[in-house]
């Protein structure tokens, strides 16, 4: 009887989560988008966390034409169907089919290797009076594109060079893959991910192709700069304690425009009795810089985001807070705040904001291919002054179906909702509904 009622218990909650609009998911949008919601926080993934991941395993040949030979050609397929209605302002409609195809080569000699990229996005449904969905060119045209075109020198251990267009999962720099197509950079960088605890990367990015765009352009013009072209340099890094704690760092500065600093600490409980237990603070400070091609600005904002996991499930609470200067910029991919979900960011300048959250993968009913997630964030702004905005909500519901094995591996279904309602002079309400279908494959 008692385990009879316990699974009672937990199908009840489960049906909460999908039912209820009071709970919620606490990671950024830019990395939710790239994967299912975890159901312990051991499991979960920070900002610092995933821009260190290590690399993937490859195959190693001696002779340069086995190299070659034995390239692996992948397809990668997605369907798109994006549709926000808005209260005073057109609504956004458009429906797409596309993908990537990708060739990367095994390495040579444990030390080249090779990788390229094609995207395509084409128009199934897109009237030109609802475009800005970005699934699409502007204007709702197809569209496709060259994307990452790489060479991979590893120098020493997990010491790796990377040369010329590639994507990024750094902290406000990033392929932010939300729609059809990433982010991509014209960029050289060396990370490395063999120390035990200590790792660290460097680049030096020049240009980048946004997600619904033909062409690479500096990153000043990529921030809607019309001046000089400008550049970017990075270094980011993170150190994992003895008991499993990390800190991490990034610093951007774009030359003669921005600085952007951001470090995120992560310490996760050893579980007790199966509950498992993740505290995280962040900051974010960006300043003006050079020539300040962008004008002159400084502002800060800050978070902290407390987690807790059983049997599958992750309740989260979060809070961030903006300085009253100006709002928190990301020009060049999505944000590692903890309140920066489907829709909105919650950083405008003075903009207290608060999340509380559930996900879970849905493990109390055996091994499945379910998971999902609510987010329920809500602010306060500033009622008066230059920077007088609306007060926000926003609520997110993202249902997943992933198997892992099977005849439908690499087959991935998501179905995603928000709801945002603001208060006050020029307010907007908005709803958006996704659905996506991903499914991966291996031609050669």
């Amino acid at each position: 009887m008692e385990k009879v009622a316990g699974t009672r218990i937990r199908s009840s909650i489960a049906s909460i989560l999908l039912l209820t609009a009071q709970v919620a998911c606490a990671t950024p949008e830019y990395i939710q988008s790239e994967q299912t919601a975890s159901g312990s926080v051991h499991e979960a993934v920070e900002s610092t966390e995933h821009a260190f991941k290590l690399p993937t395993p490859v195959q190693v040949f001696s002779r340069l034409g086995d190299v070659f030979r034995e390239g692996a050609l992948d397809l990668q397929l997605r369907n798109y169907y994006f549709n926000r209605v808005r209260d005073d302002n057109p609504n956004l409609e458009t429906w797409a089919q596309g993908g990537v195809l990708s060739y990367a080569t095994p390495s040579w000699k444990n030390r080249l290797r090779l990788g390229a990229t094609l995207y395509t996005s084409q128009k199934l449904y897109g009237p030109k009076d609802k475009d800005g969905a970005k699934l699409l060119k502007p204007g709702q045209d197809s569209f496709s594109v060259p994307g990452e075109a790489y060479l991979d020198a590893r120098l020493y251990g997990n010491l790796s060079l990377r040369a010329y267009r590639q994507k990024f999962s750094l902290p406000y720099l990033n392929a932010n893959d939300s729609r059809m197509v990433p982010n991509t950079f014209e960029s050289v960088s060396l990370f490395d991910s063999s120390g035990e605890r200590f790792v660290y990367g460097l680049a030096h990015t020049w240009r980048m192709k946004k997600r619904d765009a033909t062409r690479f352009v500096s990153m000043t013009d990529a921030a809607g700069i019309d001046g000089p072209d400008r550049g970017v340099s990075t270094a980011a890094a993170r150190y994992t304690f003895s008991n499993g704690a990390n800190v991490g760092l990034t610093n951007h500065y774009g030359h003669d425009f921005m600085n952007i600093f951001y470090t995120e600490l992560n310490s996760r409980a050893r579980p007790m009795l199966g509950l498992g237990l993740h505290f995280s603070g962040q900051f974010t400070s960006q300043n003006s810089v050079g020539d300040e091609l962008g004008g002159n600005f400084g502002t800060r904002t800050w978070g902290a985001k407390v987690a807790a996991s059983y049997d599958g499930m992750v309740l989260n609470l979060a809070h961030t807070s903006t300085d009253s200067n100006t709002g928190i910029q990301s020009n060049w991919g999505g944000k590692p705040s903890y309140l920066s979900i489907m829709v909105k960011d919650f950083d405008r300048a003075g903009e207290d904001a608060w999340l509380v959250g559930l996900s879970t993968d849905f493990r109390f009913w055996g091994e499945n291919a379910f998971s999902a997630f609510i987010n329920y964030a809500w602010s306060d702004t500033p009622d008066d002054g230059s920077n007088a905005s609306p007060d926000q909500s926003e609520f997110d519901l993202t249902f997943d179906y992933k198997p892992e094995s099977g005849l439908v591996k690499g087959l991935w279904f998501r179905l995603r909702g928000a709801f945002v309602d603001q208060d006050g002079s020029g307010s907007t309400d908005l709803k958006d509904i996704r659905f996506i279908a991903n499914y991966d494959f291996s031609i050669l």
